[in-house]
């Protein structure tokens, strides 16, 4: 956490050091911006970074400029943040400038990409040189050593501050920049005009909005309602929060490990993920997702978190045509018409129960959880209404598929 002194609190730190202790420190500049350099190359060279000549000098530059005002306010002393009649003092302007100075410097950073480490480390250096080389000399009392302490601190929180307002400005706009043309480029990914968008478009707006292109993608349908905060989803995904259908393009969907990522990134939202597609067919992923969004809002299918298209796949082709499905149920169930509503039910899911348990009654029984003799009971009765055909397996088949479509789907319009 940062802070900054006003004018008056910096003036009463440094009114209490005599000026005199600015010119004696003043030869020590030179020393104590190149021993802030050579620790920044050491942390360099420590973290197998490569420090560029212009940066360095822009970095000696930065740290000299604070060196000497730091000792401009000393000499000033008192007067540096004005008189009793409120006229600036020279020190005002001097506070100003290097206000400025590290501001530019900061935002200069951010541009680079690079954050403010190096100028933390010259400072910290600089501080602690200039300490020793007073402490050595034993020529200024121990209050005098304390003021100094707590006026370099604040002077350091001071410019230190700056610098990073300049660094948040500019970084600021580069995420909002960079947040812009990766919509764009998930926005031209996801076109479904029917016309690819050209491989050279593709790659130059990836390396705009610096992202990988990789092989494969999926995209996943965001649902947020009922979520307190917006997921925060890996770097490498691509997302838009503010389309119709809030989205994300995730690359190399089945790699190791990328769907708990999602998951956890996912966690309070759901997401419905289509299937792992060519980067050039991820229109195609995105109509999948939509095709089971649709079953999920419907509560065909349930669950929270991630549901992957991959994993309800009977649910998907048996919704597909549900009009079909209906008349297979009519012509396949019609033993049943006759019946009361609840006693067809009951036969049609002791049917099913009894298909799925490999022709077992006690299976069966399990699965309804009622006695097997009541299942015995109800299939003499099934076999009496469907006669052969409960043995002939194309007929079990079908039977099974519309008997599982009324379970997702419920009671079908023309099986009745």
């Amino acid at each position: 956490m940062s802070y900054r002194l006003r004018d008056g609190a910096r003036g009463a730190l440094v009114a209490e050091l005599p000026p005199a202790l600015g010119a004696r420190l003043r030869p020590l500049v030179p020393h104590l911006t190149e021993e802030a350099v050579e620790a920044i190359r050491r942390r360099a060279e420590a973290h197998a970074q490569e420090l560029e000549p212009a940066h360095v000098e822009s970095v000696r530059a930065v740290i000299g400029a604070a060196v000497h005002t730091f000792l401009d306010r000393i000499e000033d002393g008192a007067g540096a943040t004005g008189d009793g009649d409120g006229e600036a003092a020279p020190g005002v302007e001097h506070t100003g400038a290097i206000e400025r100075t590290f501001r530019a410097f900061g935002a200069g950073e951010a541009r680079q990409g690079r954050g403010l480490e190096c100028l933390h480390t010259g400072m910290r250096t600089s501080a602690a040189v200039a300490w020793r080389r007073l402490a050595e000399a034993d020529s200024i009392d121990r209050d005098q050593m304390a003021a100094l302490g707590e006026a370099l601190f604040a002077f350091q929180e001071e410019i230190s501050s700056a610098a990073a307002e300049g660094h948040a400005q500019v970084r600021g706009a580069g995420v909002e920049a960079l947040r812009r043309r990766r919509s764009r480029l998930l926005e031209v990914l996801l076109a479904e005009s029917g016309t690819e968008p050209e491989a050279r478009t593709v790659s130059a707006l990836a390396r705009a909005a610096r992202w990988r292109v990789p092989e494969r993608v999926a995209v996943a349908l965001l649902d947020q309602e009922g979520s307190a905060s917006a997921p925060v989803l890996p770097s490498d995904v691509l997302v838009d929060l503010d389309r119709l259908e809030p989205c994300a393009l995730v690359p190399d969907p089945e790699g190791p490990g990328r769907l708990r990522s999602l998951e956890r990134s996912m966690r309070g939202c759901r997401a419905v993920l289509g299937p792992a597609v060519p980067l050039d067919e991820a229109p195609a992923s995105l109509s999948r997702a939509r095709e089971l969004a649709e079953l999920a809002r419907a509560g065909v299918v349930s669950g929270q978190g991630v549901l992957r298209w991959s994993d309800h796949l009977p649910e998907l082709l048996l919704s597909r045509d549900t009009a079909l499905v209906a008349e297979l149920a009519r012509v396949r169930l019609a033993p049943l018409s006759a019946m009361r509503e609840q006693q067809r039910e009951r036969m049609a899911d002791t049917l099913l129960a009894w298909l799925e348990s490999g022709f077992n009654a006690n299976g069966a029984a399990e699965r309804l959880r009622i006695h097997p003799q009541t299942v015995r009971y109800r299939m003499r009765q099934l076999e009496e209404l469907f006669g052969p055909g409960l043995r002939d397996p194309g007929a079990r088949f079908e039977l099974e598929l519309v008997l599982r479509a009324r379970r997702l789907l419920g009671p079908l319009d023309r099986d009745r």
